[in-house]
């Protein structure tokens, strides 16, 4: 018995470190030599929405919702939209109270490194609802060219109009990195634990 418990022990310690070291290797393959943007663009707009979880669960309780708040539900938690509207996206953002930022040029190229491809793919899934607080709008022209909805939470994201597969996106080396680029000032606060 004693060496079944012995053998099992080891068989967990060494899978442990294979599981770290895997984690290793994949940050250092997180870099790609050349890496295409996942949107042809040449502008990126920021929105965040400062919310508390005590008001949307307020919303959710009700036991009828106002059209209004059906359409931010969409937005917040769900995958709305799930085109690039025909109408001013950003003036809806506005209206449910997210607020712009100001990014400069360098971290406008600092954010679509981050949305590009990579040669590595993330290997762990989000297991909790999704709140999406920020929002990243890419233009080229001033015309919207894509959106991605994001939850650094629990690291779900939502890509619209993306014209190059996104589906080994999310790294969480990256999602802090991103992260880092738009909310330094409360980085520290918003780490996950992982």
């Amino acid at each position: 018995m004693k060496k079944i418990i012995f053998l099992i022990t080891v068989i967990v310690v060494l899978s442990c470190n294979n599981s770290k070291k895997s984690h290793a290797d994949n940050k250092a393959v997180a870099v790609k030599k050349e890496l295409r943007p996942f949107f042809d663009s040449d502008e990126i707009d920021h929105y965040y929405l400062n919310f508390l979880e005590e008001d949307f669960t307020e919303i959710m309780m009700k036991e009828k919702n106002t059209p209004e708040e059906l359409e931010f539900i969409d937005l917040f938690v769900h995958t709305f939209p799930d085109i690039i509207p025909k109408e001013n996206f950003e003036r809806i953002l506005l209206n449910y109270n997210y607020k712009k930022s100001n990014l400069s040029l360098k971290q406008q190229k600092e954010i679509e490194n981050v949305f590009s491809e990579k040669d590595s793919l993330q290997d762990t899934f989000a297991g909790c609802a999704a709140e999406y607080r920020d929002i990243f709008i890419f233009k080229k022209k001033k015309e919207t060219v894509g959106i991605v909805k994001m939850c650094f939470k629990c690291g779900r994201v939502q890509f619209i109009g993306n014209k190059i597969d996104t589906e080994g996106f999310g790294l969480w080396i990256e999602l802090d990195k991103l992260q880092k680029i738009v909310r330094p000032e409360n980085y520290s606060i918003l780490i996950r634990h992982h």
